[in-house]
Order: structure tokens, then C-alpha cells, then sequence
């Protein structure tokens, strides 16, 4: 018997014919815990039973879904009152002021930006790879790995759990960064109705509502903006539908829906010299050529939970439908495609008492599928041409992990476990003039172990080990070749990239003081990189030698007692190093797109009766190299932003923001990166910020 199904049953995903086989065979799996339906009592960290009260300060709170990486590991929680008061516009707003997540905008709206986890994935674009994103515990990707950013409104949910590294791999696998996942419910503030409005300059206006109730979640959000940038108008709507239905005592089930279209503009990268002194401006390609993406997603999910007072069992299915019709710029054309994915998982866990300590278990299966119909046309002035390339692309990844954690005293917990992965990767050709037919296999056994150390009530150390891999994407696998109007597509046969991570750290607190500090060191083989040439036009994927990934990681949270005044202060630094060891071309050289220290701090004032105001500044610091030969790159900066607003009965807020106070003038990213820049002055790959703007904007609890 096959461990993965075939993939000959048309363009829908394998499961598609072989739903009786699946079923049966998902229905063996032991179910899941611990994801979006769990019981706050299942969810925490369990600590032995003779200590009662909570010692860790809220704002290092640990994340809930995965209970072994967030013990023995780094981890980050954002709760939805963390935007009460303030513009939420992009990705990196929501996420500001977290400890590992670096996050470069393109755009300067909500279009994919640059997403990594320390150095994971600094190349991935026009799809996000290297992260996992999870909505209630489930993909919302293709059964590659890949996904579109874009479509993802951090908004409409109630908490954001960011884990970093390679000890979430039960949790999902197949992600060397970490996993961003999305809980449409989970705190009690979170329930009742909460309306929101924002206007500002360049046509932006964002409008979301939601309701939590005792019996599920409802929220719907939708953001428009003709653009600070010529060419670069934007429209986002997104909705999220949680329902649960206890079916016994101890047996519930949850529905969940995602569903999001996008549609925007895109203004194209400029030269270095462009995007210092024209940065609103667009190439005369663009305006021939006016590049622009539509996409959108629909992702209904069917979980179950059984409960029982020493572990859990649960079961969990997904199916997503992904579109995406992206005119690139004439050397690119377009790319027009349509994915059909199926995800499953099931765990079991079990805590089981041996005198004085306790072992918890967790044993967890997952399995994703889907088929990915992509066509490729050349775009001749803006208008569909000539169809150059067909294919399919078929994703199966299968991973097994088992996990046991002890407390072996009060004071140490210890932990070990590992995954074992299998993975498909299949391209077939569905037109004559196109011959890229590969079929790839992966196979991995991953182990991870760690400890923590209380040292106080309010002091905690980990050290962990951790190995992980990842398969590559289909972006990765295929690349176009040619000069218009002569375009062709090849293939290459790339191995997947695997990693191995020892990091050490702790957190704590000190009176209204709280602080996290983790380092880390990964060596890294196979990494897949996408290069560019010096137009930054794509040149395909390769495998690099040896690479290391290391850094440290920390943030800094200082609040004053209640009071009538209350100031808080808080500050986050993650710098890193991400360079080729040993490379036959590139030496010890940095690796392109990272920037060497990113940070941000905020200082906020706020009274008694409502009146609230604060500072923030992010920067970025050192030369960002653009080419892994280090010939071209661009320098730090410090943005400056900044809020005012009121409250009244903490029923309606109206704030005022800035952004970019200063209207500093600097590349925020690039379009990819570069083996090597041959012709620096002339590189057309920089990505400028988004200039001054301000925004008002009003929050209602009705």
C-alpha cells in the first residue's frame, strides 16, 4: 500500500477520488488537541500540582497551541486589545514590537511583504515560504508550503501566536522559520462586538466589525487605498466565521471559515538612485506594462474534540480553493492559477502521573494534499498574449511526531521528541511546448529536545535542540527562461533544505520590569535560494552549501502600577547573521536581503479619564546587502510614528496617528535578491517606503 495516494485523478487533489480510503484512513489517526477548540484548562502549560498560582507575566505569556514548543522554546502572543487605539494597515502594524519576526513592506499596503523567521524565507516572493501560517490550528496555504500574505487580515482575529524555530514541528511541519497561527476565538475580552473605522490620506479607508459570542465568532473587514506610489491602488475583503456545537459532555465540534479576495496594483522596484529621489514615481515598464494581482481564497474546516480528565483526542479537516491571476511586468508575463488543497491532522495526549512527576504525551499525525493548475501567458502591453507554458503541480507531505514532556521537579521540566516526514513534488506537463515533467521525493526523521529551568517564580531559562526540514515550493521548482517574446519554463531538480538549531535563553520579571532574551545558531544545508540577475529579473532556485543562521533576540516591557497616570515602555531588538560558510564563490559572504539589526520601542502615556498618546520609532540598522556577492546595498534608517486619542467609558475610542512622521526617504525592501549585481547604478530591484501620512479612526463596543 501506497503511504502517499497517486496523484492521476485530475485536477483536484488526490483525496478527490479517494475520499473512502482517506476517510477511513484519517479516521484510524488519533485525533487532534490542543488547536482552536481546546479548553482553556487543556491548553495552558501543565505544571506539577503543587504549584497554583501563575507566575508569568502577561505579556510573556506563553502561546496555547502547541504546549511543548511554547515551554522549552521562544515564543510570542498578541492579543487583539494590542491594536485598540492605533492603525492597523499592514502585516508589520500588527505585528510590531515582536521579538524574532522581521517583516519588510513592498508596497507600502497590505501586498505580501518580505516574511522571515530568523533568515527563513528572506527570498520568497511572489508566494510566502519558510513560515507556516495557521488559522484555528489548520494551513492556510497550498500543500507546498507556499502562501499569498496578502489574502491573510490579521484583524479578524482575537490572538496571533508567533513560535520561532524548528521545536513547533508537531504543531505543523515542514517550516524551518516558525509558524504564524490565527485563533479566530480565545479570550474572554474578545467577546461582545467590537466595530472599527479608520480614514487617512492617499484614498485609505479600513472598516472591520466582529462579533464573539458563547457559540462561536463572526468578523468581516475590508481596506481600500488608491496608494502612496503611482500605479499602486488596493482592495482587501476578508471573512471569518467560527461556530462550535457541543455534541456531549466532553465531545464538541467547530466549524470554521476563511474566505478573502484581494485586488491591487503593483508600481514595480526602482534603481537605488529612483528610489531616493522619485520614490512615488513608476518605471515606464510599469506604466506599459501596468502589473496588477487578483487573488482569493475560500478555506472551510471541520474540527472534532473529545476531552477526558487526563488528555484529549481530536480530529481536524480542511479543503481550500486558492486563485491567483498575476500580471507581472513583460519579462515575467502572466501567471494565472488555481490550487485545490486538502488538510488533515489528528493527536492524542495524555498526561499520565508518575508519583511525584508527571509526563505529558502527545502523539500527532498530519497530512496535506493538492493539485495546482497553472497556466502562463506573456503580457503584451498589458493584455493577455500568447499561452507559453502548462502544467500541474502536485503537493503530498505526510509527517508522524511523537513528544513527552516531564517535570522532573517543581522547578525543571525536560522534553523530548521527534517527526518523521515523507513529501511529494510532482510537475506534469499539460502542453506540447512545455517539458519540465519532475517528480520528486523527501524523506526526513527529525528530533528535537529542550529543558526549562525555573529559577524563581519569576525567572525562567530553556536551552533546546531541534532539527527540521523543508521541502521545496513550486516556486522554487520552476522558473522562467527566455527574452520576450520567446518564453519557455524549465524545471530543476533541487534537494530539500534541512537545518539544525541549538538556542538558549530565558525571561522574566523584575518589579514592573519584564524581559525575554534568546540566542540562537542554526547550520543550514541545502538551503534553497531564488536568485535574480543584476535587472532583477528571476533566475530560478538553487541549493547553497553550508550556511549558518544565528542571532539574538530580546524585548524590553516596562509599565507603572494603576494609577491615574500610566506610562509604559517597550522595546524590541533582533539582530542576526545569516552568511554562507565556506561557499566556493560566496565565501563566508552575508547573505542577501538581511539586514543585520532590526528593532523598535514605543513609549506610551495614558490617563485615568481616557486620554492616551504615544511615540514609536523602528530602524533598521548596518548596510543590507542586495547580491550574495556583496557589490550592492542600501543603509539603515529610523521611522518615526506616532498616536493621540481618547476614550470614553471604554466603549468608544477615536485616535488620531502618523506615520512616518519625519517623511524619511529609504528603500524598505527589495524585489528579491541578487547572486550579483553587475551593473549596481542601474539595478532596477529597490522597493521604496511609504512617505508622511496620517489617519483617523474610531473603535465602538456597543
Amino acid at each position: 500500500m501506497r503511504f502517499l495516494p497517486s496523484w492521476r485523478l485530475g485536477p483536484f487533489p488526490a483525496w478527490s477520488g479517494g475520499w473512502r480510503r482517506w476517510v477511513g484512513f484519517t479516521g484510524l489517526l488519533v485525533a487532534r488537541a490542543g488547536w482552536a477548540a481546546e479548553p482553556a484548562e487543556e491548553s495552558l502549560v501543565v505544571l506539577p500540582p503543587w504549584v497554583i498560582t501563575e507566575v508569568t507575566a502577561r505579556p510573556l505569556q506563553t502561546a496555547r497551541s502547541d504546549w511543548f514548543a511554547a515551554t522549552l522554546g521562544p515564543t510570542a502572543v498578541i492579543t487583539a486589545d494590542a491594536w485598540s487605539g492605533r492603525s492597523v494597515a499592514t502585516l508589520a502594524e500588527a505585528l510590531r514590537l515582536t521579538p524574532g519576526l522581521m517583516l519588510q513592506e513592498s508596497f507600502g499596503g497590505f501586498e505580501p511583504p518580505r516574511l522571515s523567521i530568523r533568515g527563513s524565507g528572506l527570498d520568497s516572493a511572489p508566494t510566502s515560504r519558510g513560515v507556516a501560517l495557521l488559522v484555528d490550528g489548520l494551513p492556510l496555504a497550498r500543500a507546498d508550503g507556499s502562501f499569498h500574505a496578502g489574502l491573510f487580515d490579521p484583524r479578524l482575529f482575537s490572538r496571533l501566536e508567533i513560535f520561532r524555530g524548528t521545536l513547533h514541528m508537531a504543531l505543523t511541519p515542514a517550516a524551518l522559520g516558525g509558524v504564524l497561527h490565527a485563533g479566530s476565538r480565545g479570550d474572554a475580552g474578545a467577546a461582545g462586538t467590537t466595530i472599527r473605522a479608520e480614514a487617512g490620506e492617499f484614498g485609505a479607508r479600513r472598516v472591520a466589525a466582529s462579533y464573539a459570542g458563547a457559540g462561536g465568532w463572526l468578523a468581516a473587514a475590508r481596506a481600500e487605498s488608491k496608494g502612496w506610489r503611482e500605479h499602486s491602488a488596493q482592495t482587501r475583503s476578508a471573512l471569518d466565521v467560527a461556530w462550535v456545537q457541543p455534541l456531549a459532555t466532553q465531545l464538541k465540534v467547530e466549524f470554521t471559515l476563511y474566505a478573502a479576495a484581494v485586488d491591487y496594483e503593483v508600481p514595480g522596484p526602482l534603481t537605488l538612485a529612483d528610489a531616493l529621489a522619485r520614490p512615488r514615481a513608476a518605471t515606464a515598464a510599469v506604466w506599459r506594462d501596468l502589473p496588477r494581482r487578483r487573488s482569493d481564497v475560500v478555506r472551510p474546516a471541520l474540527q472534532l474534540q473529545h476531552t477526558v480528565p487526563a488528555g484529549s483526542l481530536g480530529f481536524g479537516l480542511g479543503v481550500q480553493r486558492l486563485r491567483d491571476d498575476f500580471y507581472q511586468l513583460q519579462a515575467n508575463g502572466e501567471a494565472e492559477s488555481v490550487s485545490d488543497d486538502f488538510t488533515a491532522h489528528a493527536t492524542w495526549t495524555r498526561r499520565v502521573p508518575a508519583g511525584l512527576r508527571e509526563h505529558r504525551w502527545l502523539a500527532r499525525a498530519t497530512y496535506s494534499a493538492g493539485t495546482n493548475r497553472i497556466d502562463r501567458y506573456r503580457n503584451d502591453r498589458s493584455q493577455r498574449g500568447p499561452r507559453f507554458a502548462a502544467y500541474d503541480a502536485r503537493a503530498g507531505t505526510a509527517a508522524l511526531s511523537v513528544e513527552d514532556m516531564m517535570w522532573v521537579s517543581p522547578m525543571v521540566a525536560i522534553g523530548a521528541g521527534a517527526s518523521v516526514l515523507r513529501a511529494e513534488r510532482d510537475l506534469v506537463d499539460r502542453a506540447p511546448n512545455t517539458s519540465i515533467a519532475r517528480r520528486l521525493r523527501f524523506y526526513d526523521v527529525s528530533p528535537r529536545a529542550g529543558v526549562t529551568w525555573r529559577a524563581s517564580d519569576a525567572v525562567s531559562w530553556q536551552a533546546a535542540l531541534s532539527r527540521g526540514v523543508e521541502p521545496p515550493t513550486f516556486d522554487d521548482l520552476v522558473a522562467v527562461t527566455g527574452t520576450y517574446p520567446s518564453f519557455s519554463v524549465r524545471s530543476r531538480d533541487l534537494r530539500a533544505q534541512r537545518s539544525t538549531t541549538v538556542e538558549a535563553g530565558g525571561r522574566g520579571r523584575v518589579g514592573r520590569l519584564s524581559w525575554s532574551v534568546t540566542a540562537y545558531r542554526g547550520i543550514w544545508s541545502d538551503e534553497v535560494l531564488r536568485l535574480a540577475d543584476a535587472n532583477g529579473l528571476p533566475r530560478g532556485a538553487v541549493n547553497a552549501g553550508r550556511t549558518r543562521h544565528e542571532g539574538v533576540e530580546s524585548e524590553l516591557r516596562w509599565t507603572t502600577s494603576a494609577g491615574p497616570h500610566r506610562w509604559s515602555v517597550a522595546a524590541v531588538s533582533n539582530a542576526g547573521r545569516f552568511r554562507f560558510d565556506g561557499d566556493p564563490v560566496y565565501g563566508d559572504n552575508r547573505m542577501a536581503g538581511a539586514p543585520p539589526h532590526t528593532g523598535g520601542a514605543e513609549a506610551s502615556y495614558a490617563h485615568v479619564r481616557g486620554g492616551f498618546v504615544a511615540a514609536e520609532i523602528t530602524w533598521v540598522a548596518g548596510r543590507t546587502p542586495v547580491d550574495h556577492a556583496g557589490l550592492l546595498g542600501y543603509g539603515g534608517q529610523g521611522v518615526l510614528n506616532a498616536r493621540i486619542g481618547w476614550r470614553w467609558d471604554r466603549r468608544l475610542t477615536v485616535f488620531f496617528s502618523g506615520r512616518n512622521l519625519l517623511d524619511r526617504v529609504f528603500p524598505a525592501s527589495t524585489a528579491g535578491v541578487l547572486d550579483q549585481a553587475r551593473s549596481p547604478a542601474t539595478t532596477v530591484i529597490f522597493l521604496p517606503a511609504a512617505g508622511r501620512a496620517a489617519s483617523f479612526g474610531l473603535e465602538w463596543k456597543p
